[in-house]
Formats: structure tokens, C-alpha cells, sequence
């Protein structure tokens, strides 16, 4: 795996002349996403901003379709697991990506944590979980009103950015702590995590990449090369 500076980019590729347009189409999206995101912090916007931001994933995301879906599989199979062990007493979610899990939110016994990660291990397919939620009270509704600003925050700074892709990111926060996921060189990973790390408000910021060379990203850009699978996770970095 090559270690390279963000000092030390590559030549632009001769595409991206020719992707500036489309970019620009996922930016406006996303910077939608963020004016809905600050206007309506409330429960039926999540699914909002889902509907929103669907097209565009699938269309920009690294993942394969194939590996898109199975996400999707085992975020709804490890929601429901964690429901149906620890009820209403519990606030946690599942973030799948790449088949890796990341937990976030609160439970009220350090015991509960440990069975929301092991049940969710017991899921399909997973390869790899990061068991980051907090044991102590529910979050109120202003807590999450931040953690979600938050998120936009970032986003759109990424987005923003000339010299990363900004959808290649997937952002999670719980507590103020961003996590970042996603199928990154060296050089876009230390970016966002210093984008990430200047946003207002982020107490923290989490990383859980697939490192790839930049010759990789290069073929992944060209559809007429066969592209090789993403290596393993890197690790689970606090950054």
C-alpha cells in the first residue's frame, strides 16, 4: 500500500476535465441535502434525505451494486436484531458499509453494548464491527438535531473540496464524533479526515477505510479495466 502525502497529489486524470459537469450535478444534490438538513431536524426527514441522496450513491458509490445491496441486507438484518434483543431500552443504529458495521448510539449497561455487537456479528456476511456506542442516557432530540448538522456540515465541505470526491465518503456522527467509511486512497482519507477534523462543532472524528493505490482508483474510473476487490479494512483508526 503506498503512503502518499496530500502535498504529493498525482496528475489529474484526462477524465476529470470531462467530469466537472457531473460533479457539479452531485454537489447541487448534496448541498440540497444540507439546506433540508438544517430546515428540518425532525423524524420524517431522515427518510427525506434518504430519498434524496439514493440516486446519487448509486451512481457515484466505489462499492460495486452487488455490495451496495448486501449493505443494505445486513443494515435492516442488524437493525432488527438489535431491536429484538434489547427492546425499547436501547438507541443504536447500524452503519453497513462494504460489510463492515459501525454501531453508534446509546444503551443503558455496558452488557447491552457487548450483546448489540455480538448479535450483530452473528449477521451474515459481516466482516468487521466497530462497537462505538455510548452506554448512558438516550439522546434528546437537540443532541441529534447537532449530530445531524454536523454530518451536513461535513459533507458539504467535502463536497466542496476540489482535490477529493466528496460522494466517495460515507458520514456517520453520534455525540459530536464523526466517522468516516469508504473505499479511499491514502491521499483522499488523510484530506477528509483533516475536513473533517476543521468542521465546527466535531469532537472527534473515526475513520474505517478500504485503502486502495491510486492506480486503483485510476482503473476504477476507466470501466473497460477489470477492476481488483478493495483490500481488507485498514483498521478501525481514531484520527
Amino acid at each position: 500500500m503506498t503512503q502518499m502525502n496530500a502535498s504529493n497529489l498525482p496528475q489529474a486524470h484526462p477524465a476529470a476535465s470531462m467530469a466537472r459537469r457531473p460533479r457539479g450535478l452531485w454537489r447541487a444534490a448534496s448541498l440540497l441535502a444540507v439546506v433540508l438538513a438544517a430546515t428540518q431536524l425532525q423524524g420524517c426527514f431522515v427518510l427525506g434525505l434518504g430519498a434524496v441522496g439514493t440516486t446519487a450513491y448509486v451512481a457515484t458509490d466505489r462499492r460495486t451494486a452487488g455490495s451496495i445491496l448486501e449493505d443494505n441486507t445486513i443494515q435492516l438484518k442488524a437493525d432488527n436484531r438489535i431491536s429484538t434483543a434489547l427492546g425499547g431500552y436501547a438507541n443504536v443504529r447500524a452503519v453497513s458499509y462494504n460489510q463492515q458495521v459501525l454501531l453508534v448510539g446509546q444503551v443503558p449497561t455496558e452488557a447491552a453494548k457487548l450483546q448489540a455487537g455480538e448479535v450483530v456479528r452473528g449477521v451474515p456476511n459481516v466482516k468487521a464491527v466497530l462497537n462505538e456506542i455510548d452506554v448512558g442516557p438516550v439522546s434528546d432530540l437537540n443532541r441529534s438535531a447537532t449530530d445531524t448538522l454536523i454530518t451536513t456540515k461535513v459533507k458539504a465541505q467535502l463536497i466542496d473540496a476540489h482535490d477529493i470526491f466528496g460522494n466517495a465518503f460515507k458520514i456517520t456522527t453520534s455525540n459530536s464524533v464523526v466517522y468516516l467509511m469508504g473505499i479511499v486512497t491514502q491521499r483522499e482519507a488523510d484530506r477528509a479526515v483533516q475536513i473533517a477534523r476543521d468542521t465546527t462543532g466535531v469532537s472527534k472524528v473515526v475513520t474505517m477505510f478500504n485503502i486502495i493505490s491510486e492506480q486503483q482508483l485510476q482503473d476504477m474510473r476507466n470501466p473497460q479495466k477489470e477492476n481488483a476487490p478493495p483490500p481488507e479494512p485498514r483498521g478501525n483508526n481514531p484520527a
